[in-house]
């Protein structure tokens, strides 16, 4: 008979010091949706995840109101360390589509997302908007991890502009990142992701980046300054794919290219 695998929950307190027989409190927005809306009981069993990745099963001793304490069944699994790392900038878009883009790519495995605020994105994040847009993508990304129960939150860097953003992907560049925008068609001198890849030495890549542009595009003198940063225009196929697609799609791709996945 197949068993209900046990309930899948992150904890943000590091499991880098946790053993075996460890009592841990799982408390806050974690701790009380666990309790209040999902009324995990007493002798249930979790599988708990940090940040870093690692996973470790637990089982529930005390349900109180909006928290939880629980035993843990084993050590903690080590951190996951897979590269090399990905990583995936992408651009503000509207109809929620960039948020489709986050929990996407976090299923298929992001390492790290970045905020763009493009020329050409028509939903700007300015003042409040800063800290509540990057505070819904963090949400967004926490629910996927939840829901594919992979190891490990994908990062959430702050929103950037092109200029910041340009600066971060030249310094990264210097220090071997491989940094690939996606470019909407085929053009002279536009390779695609799988012949950039083979073109590029692998060895010592220990960060890809992939710079996905807006609905619109991204703007020739933005395109121009990316590419005097370090970056790589590639195609990713014959057909024009949405911004809450390309990202995504990309990161498979790679996934499969460099061997993280099979």
């Amino acid at each position: 008979m197949p068993t209900t695998p046990p309930g899948f929950l992150i904890l943000d307190e590091a499991l880098a010091a946790a053993r075996e027989g460890d009592q841990l409190e799982l408390a806050g927005d974690e701790g009380r949706h666990a309790a209040k809306v999902a009324r995990i009981g007493v002798g249930e069993q979790l599988l708990l995840t940090d940040a870093p990745g690692r996973q470790v099963l637990a089982e529930v001793t005390g349900a109180r109101k909006e928290a939880l304490d629980l035993r843990l069944l084993a050590d903690p699994s080590p951190a996951v360390q897979r590269l090399p790392r990905l990583a995936l900038v992408q651009a503000l878009a509207t109809g929620g589509r960039d948020e489709q883009a986050v929990e996407s790519a976090t299923e298929l495995g992001v390492d790290r997302i970045v905020p763009w605020i493009a020329k050409r994105s028509v939903s700007v994040w300015r003042g409040e908007k800063l800290a509540k847009g990057r505070a819904k993508w963090e949400g967004t990304a926490r629910a996927a991890v939840k829901q594919c129960r992979r190891p490990g939150i994908p990062a959430v860097d702050a929103p950037v502009t092109t200029n910041a953003l340009v600066e971060d992907l030249r310094a990264r560049a210097a220090d071997g990142t491989l940094v690939l925008v996606l470019h909407e068609q085929e053009s002279v001198g536009v390779m695609s992701l799988a012949e950039e890849l083979r073109g590029a030495s692998e060895s010592g890549i220990e960060e890809i980046v992939v710079v996905v542009g807006p609905e619109g595009g991204i703007d020739e003198s933005e395109l121009a300054a990316l590419r005097e940063a370090g970056a790589r225009t590639v195609l990713l196929g014959p057909e024009v794919l949405r911004s809450s697609t390309a990202g995504p799609a990309a990161l498979a791709v790679l996934s499969a290219l460099v061997g993280r996945w099979g």
